[in-house]
């Protein structure tokens, strides 16, 4: 709808039924959910870039547009945020200079929590049924990674080899050279985590089942039953999933009810169903096989990590345990379209990294194979049935992908907040877009190389023979300065602060120098510092590109944030050295040292630039029919940085954004000066100023 520019915020008031134009029904993943935990995961960060887009200047934006909170129902039965959401509509291009008009939309979110919706299983039910599924998530976990890191690797050396000169960023010799050294140490990182995971399955295979009946032991269950608790509570209720169909059911009539409870707030607007892990399992076959969506106003399901294929369907004793969720989505669509029912899309996200998503929902490996390589380099052979599939990059960290999609902004959590907006919402213009998508990734895989950088670092700086016997002296100081602070003190003895650390430092060696123990001590803290130092240079670089209204022209950006990178990955590379020459027996010779410092150099160089020249994800549109012409058509020249940056688009948006340039303090304005040529006697720009 279209109203006047409003005077100032409203009041909160309470819900109304039928009074609201979208509604966003948030179901949580595995494991025990406080009430309103995953509302609040999902409603801030979807709000807040609600905030940040809708006040763009360079949409017609003002002060008078944004997010206004009415309600927030975090301690009901069924926990709601409303709010409305006031921007500028979406304006023809060839009629910039129309007057803007604003839209008003009311948007209400609410969580789906069936978490305590039935009796959990007991502790050795749970562990008799983790075995086969640990082995089941290993296996396409191994998969997920056997695909990103080494089979991906060859699809880049072969694209390139067959790419005409002109689209390649690097002579083709030199392309080759990178993609071999690419292929080289990403098989041998696979075959590492390879063995690691096997070994742990083969390891805890009969240790599982026996960790319940040794609670029986006093010790042990003083010792490990908090620890063994936690684990029931995170894989029981996947456990009850699948081995228990009455107490799936229970799980998928939360969903149900939160959708009604949607339905009757948008009366005829649109309800979105947002599922995260084992919730999308369940939200998923809710909706298709037990719903018909059209009942409950659901136009667009948004999976997140989701665990559909891993666990499927609830399993009865004597019934195949056959789930094919693409298959019901098509049929549910096409039964709904011959009915003059509404189309459902459906939006898969999964990261690169996430062992449970691990990889497209698909009925077959096949066609999940297809889509896997569509989301890098599509072709007509890649085409298969599916959902709109979205390969992203949360923390290129295999331990924290999964638990981590409310924080990428970027490739999760606007496009979620875009189309609960609706299409009268101004667009993002393509090459901008990709531009954005890419230095995210680029970003993201530059924290995994240097986390690495960082533990390796951490691991051999502490054992090399200089930097020992410095730690050990620092060590040595710190507690020399502790006893006399405790000196100065009448009656106390300071004496005992130099023997609490004895066991860090091996006096037998001139100097002194760290023990095993100290030597693991100092590792920990060399590599919590260098890890939280990291990150927080992570955090700055993704503000950047997710949140300064004018960020950085684009070679600036990828020049600045490669240095903290640099700095990382020549440190490992140094370290790495020293240590050759400190611990190699005998001592190696010059001519070995100049060698290995060389190919040293030389990877290190490949591991900085690695995250700009290796190949980003592109989105993988829903695929329901393979009849007649293919609707997935790849573009005869996929995008690339150096395309985007010379596009129209990107200079006239660059340009609207430094027009409206207003640095506040000293540091704003020396960057403002520096970095987009601002001026003191610079006019902002007229808020209706767009590029859209």
């Amino acid at each position: 709808m279209l109203i006047a520019p409003a005077k100032g915020p409203e009041s909160a008031t309470r819900p109304e039924l039928g009074t609201f134009d979208a509604a966003l029904v948030v179901v949580h993943g595995m494991g025990n959910a406080f009430k309103s935990q995953i509302l609040l995961e999902w409603a801030e960060p979807l709000l807040e870039r609600m905030d940040w887009v809708a006040r763009d200047r360079i949409i017609g934006a003002d002060e008078t547009h944004g997010v206004t909170i009415h309600d927030s129902d975090l301690s009901g039965d069924t926990p709601i945020v409303t709010a409305t959401v006031r921007f500028p509509k979406h304006r023809d291009p060839d009629a910039a200079d129309a007057a803007v008009e604003t839209v008003e939309r009311r948007i209400a979110i609410l969580e789906a929590r069936w978490s305590e919706s039935f009796v959990p299983m007991t502790r050795a039910q749970v562990f008799r049924w983790a075995v086969p599924f640990m082995w089941r998530a290993i296996t396409r976990t191994l998969g997920l990674f056997w695909n990103t890191m080494v089979v991906l690797s060859w699809l880049t050396l072969g694209h390139h080899l067959r790419a005409p000169r002109e689209t390649l960023l690097l002579p083709r010799w030199l392309n080759l050279v990178v993609d071999l050294i690419r292929v080289v140490v990403s098989t041998i990182a696979f075959v590492v985590v390879w063995t690691f995971l096997v070994l742990l399955g083969v390891v805890l295979t009969p240790i599982l089942p026996l960790l319940s009946p040794l609670l029986l032991i006093p010790w042990f269950k003083d010792l490990a039953q908090g620890v063994l608790d936690q684990l029931v509570e995170s894989i029981g209720d996947v456990a009850s999933w699948k081995e228990r169909p009455v107490r799936a059911s229970a799980m998928r009539l939360v969903v149900r009810d939160a959708l009604a409870q949607a339905k009757d707030l948008v009366g005829d607007g649109d309800v979105h169903l947002f599922a995260h892990s084992q919730g999308a399992a369940v939200a998923t076959f809710a909706l298709f096989e037990e719903l018909d969506p059209a009942d409950f106003n659901v136009r667009r399901l948004t999976t997140v990590g989701a665990a559909v294929v891993l666990l499927g369907r609830e399993k009865w004793q004597g019934r195949k345990d056959v789930y094919t969720p693409v298959k019901t989505w098509i049929d549910r669509n096409s039964a709904n379209r011959r009915e003059g029912k509404p189309h459902v899309a459906w939006s898969n996200h999964w990261a690169i990294w996430d062992p449970f998503s691990a990889g497209p929902i698909t009925d077959t490996k096949d066609a999940a194979r297809k889509r896997w390589q569509a989301a890098y380099f599509p072709s007509a052979s890649t085409i298969a049935l599916g959902p709109e599939e979205h390969a992203v990059h949360n923390t290129s960290q295999p331990w924290l992908d999964h638990g981590v999609y409310y924080a990428n902004t970027v490739q999760v959590v606007e496009p979620t907040a875009r189309h609960l907006l609706g299409d009268e919402f101004p667009p993002v213009p393509q090459p901008v877009e990709y531009i954005r998508n890419r230095l995210v990734v680029i970003d993201k895989k530059s924290l995994g190389l240097s986390t690495i950088a960082a533990f390796v670092i951490a691991a051999i700086l502490p054992g090399l023979s200089g930097a020992s016997a410095l730690f050990a002296w620092l060590i040595q100081a710190v507690a020399d300065a502790v006893a006399w602070v405790i000196g100065l003190v009448p009656g106390l003895d300071g004496s005992g602060a130099a023997a609490s650390v004895a066991f860090l430092i091996d006096r037998g060696s001139t100097p002194p120098r760290l023990s095993t123990i100290g030597w693991v001590v100092a590792s920990a803290l060399v590599a919590a510092l260098l890890v939280w130092l990291n990150q927080l240079m992570q955090k700055q670089t993704e503000r950047s590109i997710v949140w300064d209204r004018c960020p950085l022209d684009v070679r600036t950006w990828l020049v600045l944030t490669a240095i903290p990178r640099a700095l990382y990955v020549f440190g490992a590379a140094v370290v790495v050295w020293f240590a050759i020459l400190d611990w190699w027996e005998p001592q190696p010779d010059t001519g070995w040292l100049v060698v290995s410092g060389v190919l040293l150099a030389a990877v290190a160089v490949f591991v900085i630039v690695e995250p700009r020249f290796s190949p980003a994800p592109r989105t993988v549109p829903e695929q329901e029919t393979l009849e007649a012409t293919p609707r997935v058509v790849p573009p005869p020249e996929p995008m690339r940085l150096g395309i985007a940056i010379a596009s129209d688009e990107y200079r006239r948006e660059l340009a609207a954004r430094r027009a409206n340039l207003q640095p506040e303090g000293a540091w704003a304005t020396w960057w403002a000066k520096h970095f987009h040529g601002w001026t003191p006697d610079a006019t902002p720009a007229a808020s209706d100023t767009t590029v859209i």
